[in-house]
């Protein structure tokens, strides 16, 4: 019988043992819980800034309202009327949201021919957008595509053989922006 007593005393003993923590086991344990805290306020924050920022479609209202306001000096520029204004959205910036292009053309008034293009780029930051830049060539072009963190336009060209309205030479270009200069 003292064996068996003796036994569960000592199997008590172990147990009681096994409850017992050292000091590093609750240090261990803080610093769990301390990255637990800051991967819950880190998962927050991006909820928070994410459920803050603007939607593309918003982005692209926004992009069309300033250029809206900014249009009529181009239209005073070309002595021409606006002919095409055509929103896209990529991230040309390079900062994981997209951002938008706005490819437009001038016409003169009553005639058919484009006398001005050009690209005006704004970046988005995920709360406004602001115009970047603007992309006027001496060369007809055509939008492409954005296209990994490029935009992609399509350098066109005249044959002797081709009518005005469909030129038949189509070279893609791949816009580089520094600051607020494109080529």
């Amino acid at each position: 019988m003292k064996k068996i007593i003796g036994i569960l005393c000592l199997a008590g003993t172990l147990a009681g043992c096994n409850k017992l923590k050292t000091k590093a086991d609750v240090k261990d344990e803080l610093k769990e819980e301390k990255a637990l805290s800051k991967e819950k306020e880190s998962e927050f924050k991006e909820t928070e800034s994410s459920r803050d920022r603007i939607s593309k479609e918003e982005a692209v209202k926004l992009a069309m309202k300033q250029f809206e306001d900014y249009l009529p000096k181009i239209l005073k520029t070309y002595d021409g009327v606006i002919d095409l204004q055509d929103p896209h959205t990529g991230d040309f910036t390079g900062d994981g949201i997209d951002d938008v292009a706005i490819y437009w053309d001038i016409a003169p008034e009553g005639g058919n021919a484009i006398i001005g293009q050009g690209l005006s780029l704004y970046q988005n930051n995920g709360h406004k957008v602001k115009v970047i830049a603007g992309y006027e060539p001496d060369y007809l072009f055509a939008f492409d595509t954005i296209k990994n963190g490029k935009i992609i336009v399509e350098k066109l060209k005249y044959t002797e053989e081709d009518g005005r309205c469909c030129p038949s030479i189509k070279t893609k270009h791949s816009l580089t922006i520094k600051g607020n200069k494109v080529y």
